[in-house]
Order: structure tokens, then sequence, then C-alpha cells
């Protein structure tokens, strides 16, 4: 049988397919490389973009995955998912090259190493051949880091050309405001070239008679061919806790912008704060010092009929039914404490547990003002009572508040009634002898 010339070109094409695939299989070669990006000098806080190449003389990848160390004194990340593709012809041969842009922050100046690079991933010498696995570390980097003029070493600097700042301040400042009211500071920071996360935290200023309360920060960070833009809001809220007069203090930001070679800042201003006693606290100021004028009185009665201590019980038992007793104006000032808990009401359960707190003895070193809500759940060493405190406060100054009284006032109740026994346990301890 006769075979035809092109018959035997496709024999002989079907005969050595397979053996040059496996030879292509066995000579693709593969690398990886880092490199940076950054010719002119560079700041501490400043962007700075390495590039993590995998090649290859093959035609595709697969299965590629990198472990970014720890650079001591330095912030590497990846901000982008997007890649690059390339081509690179070595040596006569074309090899085709993944580009994964990262970013480092340094964060202080000096020499910085950056340590090696694990790398692996699958590539073929063809569509439909077998793949090959490989694996890599690439070489250590070094990298001259500056220290912008005017900043201390060890500060956090920020370096940017394009850095925006605002704030509100929730109400204005001037205005007098009564215990109990919320202040609140709302500071939003955007800026090129930069993570969200490298912004620092705003400092929290803290002094007895307002409590701070710092909220979650807003971060994020957007991508735009290759172009970051990282932005971050923060914002504390002030309670009053007592009348007097605060100042908290504006907070200074610097940035350096290194095309101009200037350090910039920006000052927030601060806020006056007033504070006066609200209409619950004046009423329980009043009742206070009448309570106390009589607490003087009922010492002289019971030194003048010592002798006749009897006399002294009857007095004291007919005294609690009296309607200005101090007793009698617990009572009514818990029962009003009772209402706004039972109520679900915040605000007024904040004004009438500050004024029931009026009747519980001073705490050591506070001379003689009132107890506080922190020092009351110390002094009463209940943590349910101080976690259920912590609640009402929270539910103060959280809009669409979904407080409920209940739990504090099961709470309050139970310390109410340790207090009345004890005060009965030490008002017989201190009597004297019917019989001396």
């Amino acid at each position: 049988m006769m075979i035809s010339s092109s018959t035997k070109l496709i024999l002989l094409i079907g005969l050595l397919s397979p053996l040059s695939a496996f030879t292509q299989d066995d000579d693709v070669k593969a690398d990886a490389a880092i490199s940076f990006q950054q010719n002119e000098e560079v700041w501490a806080g400043q962007q700075v973009t390495l590039n993590l190449d995998l090649k290859t003389t093959g035609f595709s990848f697969s299965n590629s995955h990198f472990n970014l160390p720890e650079v001591n004194g330095a912030f590497l990340m990846q901000t982008d998912t997007t890649t690059i593709k390339l081509t690179e012809n070595i040596n006569g041969e074309t090899w085709q090259i993944v580009r994964y842009p990262l970013a480092l922050y340094p964060q202080k100046a000096g020499r910085l190493k950056i340590p090696s690079i694990d790398v692996r991933f699958n590539t073929s010498a063809g569509f439909g051949r077998t793949e090959k696995a490989f694996e890599f570390q690439t070489r250590p980097l070094e990298l001259a880091v500056n220290l912008p003029p005017g900043v201390k070493e060890g500060d956090m600097v920020v370096t940017t050309t394009s850095f925006k700042l605002d704030h509100n301040w929730q109400p204005q400042t001037g205005t007098t405001k009564k215990t109990g009211d919320a202040f609140t500071l709302t500071l939003s920071r955007r800026a090129n070239d930069i993570s969200a996360m490298l912004f620092p935290p705003l400092p929290v200023f803290r002094v007895d008679g307002l409590a701070a309360y710092p909220q979650a920060p807003e971060v994020s960070d957007k991508s735009n061919r290759g172009d970051l833009t990282g932005e971050r809001i923060d914002s504390i809220i002030w309670v009053a806790e007592k009348p007097g007069t605060y100042d908290i203090p504006g907070i200074r930001f610097q940035w350096w912008d290194p095309d101009k070679r200037e350090l910039k800042q920006q000052i927030i201003p601060g806020l006056n704060l007033d504070i006066q006693s609200s209409p619950m606290d004046e009423t329980t100021t009043a009742i206070s010092d009448k309570a106390g004028q009589l607490d003087e009185n009922l010492l002289w009665l019971l030194l003048a009929v010592f002798a006749v201590i009897v006399v002294v019980f009857v007095r004291l038992k007919f005294g609690q039914k009296t309607p200005d007793h101090p007793v009698n104006t617990e009572k009514s000032t818990f029962a009003a404490l009772q209402k706004a808990c039972s109520g679900n009401q915040p605000g007024q359960a904040h004004s009438a547990i500050h004024a029931w707190l009026e009747y519980f003895s001073p705490a050591p070193g506070t001379g003689s003002r009132p107890v506080t809500l922190s020092e009351f759940a110390v002094i009463c060493n209940d943590k349910s009572l101080a976690s259920e405190l912590e609640r009402l406060q929270e539910g103060l100054v959280t809009s669409n508040s979904n407080w409920r009284g209940s739990k504090l006032l099961n709470s309050l109740q139970g310390v109410r009634q340790q207090t009345n026994q004890r005060r009965t346990v030490q008002s017989k301890v201190h009597l004297a002898p019917l019989n001396p």
C-alpha cells in the first residue's frame, strides 16, 4: 500500500509532538524579583512602592502566593489587588511578568531593611501543558529613610502632598449647659498616598466631672488605578457629670509635604464649657442642706437627753413621720428615680440618681462633694450595678437608645436595702445602756 507524502508528514508530526511538549515543560524557566519604584529621597511616613515581579518563560501563571514579612520600623502591605502584566526579552528569550505593587510606609529615619519575601507559583510551557511548581525567596533590600525637619524622633508622621482635615463641635462653644448634657467632636482626615490605618488616633481629654466616650473610628481606603486615598473619621462624646467650668484643649495635627519640603500643621480649637446645675441638682442641693441642718439639731437633741434615752427613741420615731425629715425626702427622691427607670428614660434616670446619691456619705478624699457614679460603683463593690451604670451612660449619649432601666432599678433597690439595714445596726451600736 502506497502512503502519500502528506500522510507521512502528519504521522511524523504526531510522533514528535509528545516529545516536544515534554522537552518544553522541562525547559520552562521562572524567577521572582523585587525592586523599588522610588528615584528621589525617601521620608518617614511616605508611601514607597515596591514591585514584586513573578517571571516565567512559559505561557501562564497559576496558584500564585507570597507572604509579606514584618519590617522593623515600617508597615508593608498590599493596598490593591490589581496586577500589571509585562513582557521582557532577556538573552533572546521572552519572559512573561506579573507585577504586584506593594506599599511600604517607613516610620523612622535611618537604614531600613526589608527581609526576603517567600513566593511560590505554577507555570506551564503552553496551553494544556503540564504545570511546574516553583518556590523562591527574593533578595533582601535596604532603603535610606530621612526624618522631616521639625519632627521629633519617635513621633508618628504623615507624609503626603494632599492632606485635608475637617471638624465639627456639637453644640458650639460659648453655650451654657446643664449637667447631663453631651458634647461631641467629630473629626475627618483624608490624604493621598497613605492608608487610613496609619492616621494616629485622637488624644482623649479626661477630667473629673466630664466623662469621655471615644467612638469606634470609621476607616476606609480607596484605590483608583493605583492611586490610594485614605480617610479616617473619629468622634468623641463628653458628658457633663458635675457643675463647673471645663476647657477641652485643642488638638494639633502636622504633616510633611515632600514636594514643597514643608512641615505643615493645623490646629483644631478646643471647647470652653460652663456647666451649671440642672433643676434636679438644685433641688437636691437644697434638700441636702436642709437634711444636714436637721441632722445637726438631732445630734444636739441626743446629747441633751442622753440620760433619758427612752425619750430620744420616742422622738426619733415620731420624727421619721415628719414630712420634712430626711428619710421622707430620701424616699421621695428614690421614688422619682424608680419612676424614671420604670419609664426607660435615661436622661431623667441620670439626673435622679445623682439626686439620690446626695444621701450617701462622701467617698474618702473627696471632701464634702457628693459621690460620683464611678465612686458609687466602687463603694458598693457590685459588678452588676457597675455594668448597669455604664449602660446608663451609654444610653445617655447614644442616639435611638433602647435603654431599659429594670436591671438598674433592681440593683439600686438591693443597695438601698443593705444601706438602710447597715444604718439601723450602727444606730443601735452607738446607743448608751439604759442603766449605766
